[in-house]
């Protein structure tokens, strides 16, 4: 579900339709706990290694893990 077009929808403004969902999750959720990684500042191994340490307590679907990983590993 989208919000409205206010400042805190910008950052969809360049996201593929298909990351969207994921990425609203990872723009609300993670952050929470330590500083937000943004797309495309960390390689894909080093993504999959620290998510993989994330699973038992972050509830994403098991199609939304992968889609994660392959928006936060593209170069914006």
């Amino acid at each position: 579900m989208l919000a409205g077009c206010g400042e805190g929808d910008r950052y969809l403004a360049n996201v593929p339709p298909k990351y969207v969902e994921v990425a609203q999750i990872h723009h609300g959720q993670c952050g929470s706990c330590h500083t937000r990684v943004e797309p495309g500042k960390r390689t894909r191994t080093k993504l999959e290694s620290a998510l993989a340490k994330h699973h038992k307590r972050v509830k994403l679907t098991d199609g939304q893990w992968p889609l994660l990983i392959d928006y936060l590993s593209q170069t914006p």
